[in-house]
């Protein structure tokens, strides 16, 4: 799975329990989840590897825990995060 690149705008994100989230990147994604989270674990790693065993908990497949590209990756082939295209995209033809 290919995930959003954006070079000059930010990927806003929906996750399944309706919160909005818009980052950079991945890293940045999973650093506002982190910060969010009543459970933000010691590090951006630590969280990470929680953050990909609550997710096989929840939908029964693996979630890869490191580097934080290939955890979002399967997070949003999961159904777990949902990323939005940008507002200003062209419309299709």
């Amino acid at each position: 799975m290919i995930l959003p690149t954006n070079t000059n705008m930010n990927t806003t994100y929906h996750t399944i329990d309706g919160a909005t989230f818009t980052a950079a990147d991945a890293t940045d994604l999973m650093s506002q989840l982190r910060q969010a989270s009543f459970n933000p674990e010691r590090d951006l790693r630590s969280y990470c590897r929680a953050t990909a065993r609550a997710s096989r908990m929840q939908t029964g497949k693996a979630h890869r825990q490191w580097p934080p590209d290939a955890l979002v990756a399967d997070m949003i082939a999961s159904g777990l995060v949902t990323p939005q295209p940008p507002t200003d995209a062209p419309p299709c033809a």
